[in-house]
């Protein structure tokens, strides 16, 4: 991905949806390819080898679901992103969507902003959002995200749905240093998030709950997974 421009691949049976996409992408860099039938996806991907996709869910002909499935089911493709942008809410959707294969999906009532800013993340600043990952071993810790368990040196740990996602994105980039913002974008989105306060306060009780090294605070004020 470094030695070209990165590819983007929308889906989606919505042509505004399309337009704006297309035009905020490419002002962003990357070369975009939108199709507005489902039939001829895979054809396409094959030829214009996208670094990332986003799909619809309910689409005529093929559904997002039936795609992503097809999609990883091409040897080349096993690495790429694919993220879902749709209107279906609900955990048995998104189980069935990281399940599939799906890296994340964005609700279209969180806005287009918060798609925006997870694709930069992940094809410019190379921060890792791959939900499809059920599990993580890092050392002594163990993160389940099926059940949202999380396990440290055999004990189980008691954590929130919001502790979990957090401690779950920070450890897939722990290499990295990440400012607040960076977190509460990734993961809850630019429209709809928990104030910096609450953020904090979830790394607070996670660095209570595991251990003060768990999650670092720099001189900077930023953060890095610890283990």
């Amino acid at each position: 991905m470094a030695d070209r421009v990165s590819r983007i691949l929308v889906v989606d049976d919505d042509i505004d949806i399309l337009d704006l996409l297309k035009y905020n992408f490419e002002r962003e860099g990357f070369e975009v390819k939108t199709l507005a039938n489902s039939k001829n996806t895979i054809k396409v991907a094959k030829k214009f080898s996208p670094d990332l996709v986003i799909l619809d869910i309910m689409m005529p002909h093929i559904n997002g679901i039936e795609l992503c499935e097809q999609i990883r089911s091409i040897p080349s493709f096993q690495n790429i992103y694919i993220f879902f942008l749709t209107a279906k809410t609900g955990n048995g959707f998104q189980d069935t969507v990281l399940n599939i294969g799906g890296d994340d999906y964005i609700e279209k009532l969180m806005g287009i902003r918060t798609l925006m800013y997870k694709v930069n993340s992940v094809l410019k600043k190379r921060f890792i959002i791959q939900k499809r990952f059920s599990e993580i071993t890092i050392g002594d810790l163990y993160i389940h995200r099926k059940t949202n368990s999380v396990f440290f040196k055999d004990s189980k740990v008691s954590v929130s749905e919001a502790e979990f996602e957090l401690l779950f994105f920070l450890a897939q980039n722990r290499h990295k240093t990440i400012s607040l913002e960076n977190i509460i974008h990734n993961i809850w989105g630019s429209e709809v998030y928990p104030f910096h306060k609450t953020v904090k306060l979830y790394i607070e009780n996670l660095r209570k709950k595991i251990g003060p090294d768990i999650i670092r605070v720099t001189s900077g004020n930023e953060y890095r997974f610890g283990l």
